[in-house]
Formats: C-alpha cells, sequence, structure tokens
C-alpha cells in the first residue's frame, strides 16, 4: 500500500467519524430542543392550570359561602377540592410527556396504597373529617366535650385533619377529626336554649312551702329566663346539715355562665331580704372550768 493510498483510506475513516458524530449530535440537538421545548410548555400549563385551579377555588367558595354551610366546613372542602384538583393537573402534565395514562393510574394505585400504609392515622382523620362534614353533629362556634380525652372547648376550625377547640381560658386545642369521629362528643350549644340547674341549701328550721314561693316569685322576675319553657323548684337532697332546694329553668345558651352567676347572687340577696338561713360549716367550742 503506498502512502497515497493509506493517506487516502485515513482521511475516509475520519470522514466517517466526522459524519457519524454529526450525525450523534444533531440527533442529541434535536431531542434536548425537544424536551426543552417540552418541558417549557409543561411549565407554562403547570401556572396556567394553577390559575385556573385558584378561579375553581374562588368559585366554588363563593357558591358555599352563599349557602348555610358553615365556615368550618367550607375550608375543609376547600382544602379537598384545591388537592384532587392539582392530582388531576399532575396526571394531565405526566401525559403531556407520553407517559400513558394506565401508567399513571398505576403509578398513582401504588403509591396510593404506600401511601395508605405509611400514613393510617392521616387517612383515617381525613375520613373522619368527612364525617363529620356529611353528619354535621357540630359546627364552628359549638361547645363541644369530648369524653374520653378530657378536651372541651369551642369549635374554632374544622379542617382536613384536625379541629381545633378554644377553651374559656383562650388556650388552642388541637383534636383529630379521626378521634372525634370513633368517641362520644357532647355539643354543649346545639339548642338554642339550655337548661340551667341550681342548688341552694337552707336550714331545717325553714319553712320549705315559703322557700318555694320566694324561689319562684325569683324566677317569674329574672328576666334571662326563658318563661315559656318549664320550671321546676323542688327539694334535692336531706343533708346532714341543709336542706337543698334545686332548680331548674331554661335559659339561652350564649347566657348560660352569666344566666348561672346572677341566680345565684339574686338567691344570696333575696334570702337575706326574706330572713331565710343559708348553712354554713361552723364549730362551737365549749369550756368548762376545774374546780378542783
Amino acid at each position: 500500500m503506498t502512502p497515497v493510498t493509506a493517506a487516502t483510506d485515513v482521511a475516509q475513516d475520519v470522514t466517517k467519524e466526522i459524519t457519524r458524530f454529526q450525525r450523534y449530535t444533531s440527533g442529541l440537538l434535536d431531542n434536548v430542543l425537544n424536551k426543552g421545548t417540552k418541558i417549557i410548555i409543561v411549565i407554562i400549563l403547570f401556572f396556567i392550570g394553577r390559575y385556573i385551579i385558584k378561579l375553581i377555588r374562588k368559585l366554588v367558595r363563593k357558591s358555599l359561602e352563599r349557602s348555610s354551610i358553615a365556615n368550618g366546613n367550607i375550608n375543609f372542602i376547600d382544602a379537598t377540592v384545591k388537592v384532587l384538583l392539582y392530582v388531576l393537573l399532575i396526571g394531565l402534565l405526566a401525559g403531556y410527556f407520553g407517559v400513558e395514562t394506565a401508567s399513571i393510574v398505576a403509578i398513582l394505585g401504588s403509591a396510593g396504597l404506600t401511601i395508605g400504609l405509611a400514613f393510617q392515622g392521616s387517612l383515617s382523620n381525613f375520613s373522619g373529617g368527612m364525617l363529620i362534614l356529611l353528619t354535621k353533629p357540630f359546627v364552628v362556634g359549638d361547645y363541644v366535650v369530648v369524653s374520653g380525652i378530657g378536651a372541651e372547648g369551642t369549635v374554632d376550625d374544622i379542617g382536613m385533619f384536625y379541629t381545633r377547640l378554644m377553651t374559656v381560658d383562650n388556650r388552642s386545642i388541637v383534636v383529630p377529626n379521626g378521634v372525634l369521629s370513633n368517641t362520644t362528643v357532647t355539643n354543649v350549644t346545639f339548642y338554642d336554649v339550655r337548661k340551667l340547674e341550681v342548688i341552694v341549701g337552707v336550714s331545717y328550721n325553714s319553712d320549705l312551702d315559703r322557700v318555694k314561693r320566694v324561689l319562684s316569685d325569683l324566677l317569674d322576675s329574672e328576666s334571662f329566663v326563658v318563661h315559656e319553657k318549664e320550671k321546676q323548684i323542688f327539694v334535692s337532697e336531706l343533708n346532714s346539715s341543709s336542706v337543698d332546694m334545686g332548680m331548674r329553668f331554661f335559659v339561652k345558651k350564649s347566657e348560660y355562665w352569666t344566666s348561672k352567676w346572677q341566680i345565684l347572687e339574686d338567691i344570696k340577696k333575696t334570702f337575706d331580704e326574706n330572713n331565710i338561713e343559708i348553712p354554713f360549716n361552723q364549730m362551737d367550742v365549749h369550756l368548762t372550768g376545774n374546780n378542783g
């Protein structure tokens, strides 16, 4: 092989390699440009989708606010709609990249199973929140007592997973919705009126009929008493040092505590005016002289 022939072969090999490299880089460049364009489009679609989600949530929230649904339930529905719409948006964007719908469903299914096993408590709280939303055992503003955990207070917010209670001394108690849906919850303010019971002791020397008349006249004069409802005055118990008189009557739920404080004060003043004795613990000490 002559030097000229060898040089020609080398040149041909170099030309082939250059051509092959050009084809590779050209394909790579086309692939990068294609993927980059798709990524840019997906980003644009994501922001458009996020704007549409905000618009849908705003419309849903306004529609719910015009209805009789409580604020806590509105927040819960809004959060649920937000999660579902974002899951749908992510699925549509994945489909744009060429991911098959069946694959997306399979991925979501396996992910849902994994998440479900990892967050059983959270899912229980979520389902508990759905039950609270549907059955409405209480709404925001109600005063509830949760048995078993010693929590009570005014419902301040009903979220997807937790319900927040505000105590009378302005503390915040966060209770999982799963607990609320699986235990006894007493809704103290469910009805517009509440029955108030007051017990007061009088002396055994008192005329019980007269005591009943005095208490009856007192109830009739109180403005906070719901006079259309039944009123009861009775002997509650015979204690060692007093006869306990009971009073039961209805007041507005918003005036429960102020009514209780006021009636106790008025009973004391009325008993003083009518010379009715309220017994109290006392000790008599007898001293005897020793002349021996």
